[in-house]
C-alpha cells in the first residue's frame, strides 16, 4: 500500500488505492494484432532506360550563374 503525504505537514495529498479495478485494469496496453500471411511476390522485369544525353557541364554552370545575378 502506497499513501502520499505533504513532507513539511505530513498530510495525506491522495491514495492510489481510492481507483476501482475497473480503472487499474483497463488494459491500455496496444494489444498485437494477428500477422497477415505471407504471400509470394513476382518477380518483375525491369526494362533498360534509354542512356542520357551527354550534358556539357560548363553550359549548366553558366547558366546557373546567370541565373542567380
Amino acid at each position: 500500500m502506497v499513501i502520499i503525504m505533504e513532507m513539511h505537514t505530513g498530510n495525506v495529498i491522495g491514495n492510489p488505492d481510492e481507483y476501482g479495478d475497473e480503472v487499474l485494469n483497463a488494459s491500455w496496453l496496444p494489444q498485437p494484432e494477428p500477422a497477415l500471411p505471407l504471400q509470394r511476390a513476382e518477380r518483375v522485369e525491369v526494362a533498360a532506360t534509354a542512356p542520357l544525353p551527354p550534358i556539357d557541364v560548363d553550359d549548366f554552370l553558366r547558366a546557373v550563374y546567370r541565373y542567380q545575378e
